[in-house]
């Protein structure tokens, strides 16, 4: 599979079939280039519009927007949505957010969302082995750089790829840097252009990957 981001939340995987799942897709946001993909799925970890911008998307599609599991025919995939919080208080302040896992190809990938508080025990036993871990690192609407290493040590994915952080095309916007995340979590990381990933080759691939926007 080929895993693809557009900053903020939005990445697509793209399964050697050709089946395109889009994740948290933004429309207008900040000064992000405007986007527009072809998905054939498109998953939503909540309904704020910098996360479920589905005019972003060119192609009828299935877009899933709830819990529980929903399995993609006849495409081989599975998408299991597990109820998380956008905040620390039980969804008090922002609401709910659904974190993402899409089995496919082997492999298991995991879209947290806005995930706003560090997973419980029964989240964490939902979430179960992830070979690829989709994280937001910016805090304010998210955990922060510290509660995210946290949730990557909680939740020790193979790979973790960060995202929802400060970037050039969002200066105003109340997150941190990428840079805060990786100087907390202090381990070896890898700046590509895109992600292809297999089941066979995740073990060589480095704790932390930056995928270029």
């Amino acid at each position: 599979m080929i895993l693809r981001y557009y900053g903020h939340a939005f990445f697509t995987l793209t399964l050697e079939n050709g089946t395109t799942i889009a994740m948290d897709p933004y429309d207008e946001l900040y000064q992000y280039p405007r986007r527009r993909i072809a998905a054939d799925v498109v998953t939503m970890s909540h309904h704020h519009y910098d996360h479920d911008g589905i005019a972003a998307i060119t192609t009828e599609n299935r877009s899933i927007d709830t819990a529980g599991v929903h399995a993609i025919h006849p495409k081989g995939v599975t998408i299991t949505g597990i109820p998380t919080f956008h905040d620390h208080h039980q969804g008090a302040h922002r609401g709910n957010n659904l974190f993402f896992v899409v089995e496919a190809e082997g492999l298991r990938i995991g879209h947290a969302g806005d995930l706003g508080h560090l997973p419980t025990d029964e989240q964490l036993k939902a979430i179960g082995k992830l070979d690829i871990l989709l994280l937001p690192v910016g805090g304010k609407y998210t955990v922060d750089a510290k509660e995210a290493l946290q949730v990557m040590q909680m939740i020790q994915p193979t790979v973790c790829i960060p995202m929802h952080y400060r970037t050039q095309y969002n200066p105003e916007m109340q997150v941190t840097t990428l840079e805060d995340f990786l100087q907390i979590a202090n381990c070896d990381a890898t700046t590509m252009p895109l992600m292809r990933a297999t089941a066979g080759d995740m073990s060589e691939r480095t704790p932390v990957v930056v995928l270029e926007i």
